[in-house]
């Protein structure tokens, strides 16, 4: 990274409520996020630049944000992504003990009621808001179609590759055995998760795999 001419960037969309960005900028050339990940409006971003480095501009004009982008400042979007940075910065190390919390149940909870469940990453690895297991015993698409019917929302992937059905080549390549990443399961949290919902979610999971696994056996 540090290589001359070489200008790195960090897509730090899924950082901004579990870690300070002031120490991730400093390591960094380029840093970008996204107001709708930490409770502003979808649209906006933030852009931080480090001093000296020159970029060209995707659109040119007026000159407007410092001749980066040009077009009329959606003030009304600055306003309230800046609201919404300066609350999460403040309640973030509160916020990650409490979601990391409810995560921590979400995994112990269905663990306890189902066996060979797998989880993806250490527990001192992960972001707080986001839970992944490998379930055996049945098929990703077959729990999430069932999730869905009890209003439980989750994914066999991540976000930009939801509609994915093949098993992860990332798994693959951590290690997981196809009978697991076949049954892959990444359960998101945030600010607006309580105790109420992880254990909705714990019993609708449970419920689910244990219908599958009993269909697969009687097939």
């Amino acid at each position: 990274a540090n290589a001359p001419d070489a200008v790195l960037h960090t897509d730090a969309v899924q950082a901004t409520c579990w870690q300070d960005l002031r120490e991730i900028s400093k390591l960094v050339d380029v840093l970008s996020v996204s107001a709708h990940k930490f409770g502003g409006p979808k649209g906006m971003g933030i852009t931080v630049q480090r001093l000296g480095l020159e970029i060209d501009p995707l659109i040119v004009g007026g000159g407007q944000e410092r001749d980066r982008r040009s077009g009329t400042h959606n003030v009304a979007g600055i306003m309230a992504t800046a609201a919404a940075l300066r609350a999460t910065d403040t309640t973030r190390d509160a916020e990650v003990a409490r979601v990391t919390k409810l995560r921590d149940a979400l995994v112990d909870g269905v663990m306890s009621q189902l066996d060979d469940v797998v989880e993806t990453v250490p527990r001192d690895k992960r972001v707080a808001g986001i839970a992944h297991i490998c379930i055996a015993g049945c098929e990703s698409e077959s729990v999430l179609y069932l999730l869905d019917e009890a209003m439980i929302c989750a994914s066999a992937a991540s976000a930009c590759a939801s509609g994915a059905m093949e098993p992860s080549h990332v798994l693959t390549a951590m290690g997981v055995d196809k009978k697991h990443s076949m049954g892959a399961l990444r359960m998101s949290l945030g600010h607006t998760t309580t105790e109420g919902e992880i254990d909705r979610a714990i019993s609708a999971l449970v419920g689910v795999v244990r219908q599958l696994r009993r269909n697969k056996v009687k097939a």
